[in-house]
């Protein structure tokens, strides 16, 4: 196998040291190549403090609610999610739709704590505007209904 030394792929550990220089971190791990990245973020002044929790492959990052009161009921639909998980009201996690993979809007040469960080934030602040009006204002594909 080839390696590209000129390849401008961020690996998790330089995605993990980026996430360090600018963001507080609750917890974080990097093992066999794989990052998990935890932090509270307020969307606004106004938000509730939520905790993300990034998991990054080297390939693809992947952004999750775990416990933070997103789904309030079983058949609860959140627009703009990849997963819907509510075991009950204290257990349950969704996996946000954070860009489109199609149109290369992320890729393996940004970092995530320019991109993919902020977007989950973004991401929270549509969601309560969302509770608020019942219309989704952030934009992005349509998602069907599971």
């Amino acid at each position: 196998m080839e390696t590209n030394y000129f390849s401008n792929n961020k690996t998790p550990a330089l995605q993990l040291h980026n996430l360090k220089i600018k963001y507080n971190c609750l917890n974080n791990k990097l093992k066999n190549g794989k990052l998990v990245w935890k932090q509270k973020v307020k969307p606004s002044e106004y938000s509730k403090e939520y905790v993300i929790t990034l998991k990054y492959d080297g390939i693809t990052p992947e952004v999750y609610l775990y416990n933070q009161g997103i789904m309030q009921k079983k058949d609860d639909y959140i627009p703009h999610c990849y997963e819907r998980v509510f075991i009950n009201e204290n257990n349950e996690y969704v996996k946000l739709c954070l860009y489109y993979p199609k149109y290369k809007e992320w890729t393996r040469n940004m970092f995530l704590s320019e991109t993919v960080i902020p977007w989950a934030i973004e991401w929270l602040k549509y969601y309560e505007l969302w509770r608020i009006t019942g219309k989704w204002l952030g934009g992005g594909m349509i998602h069907e209904k599971k």
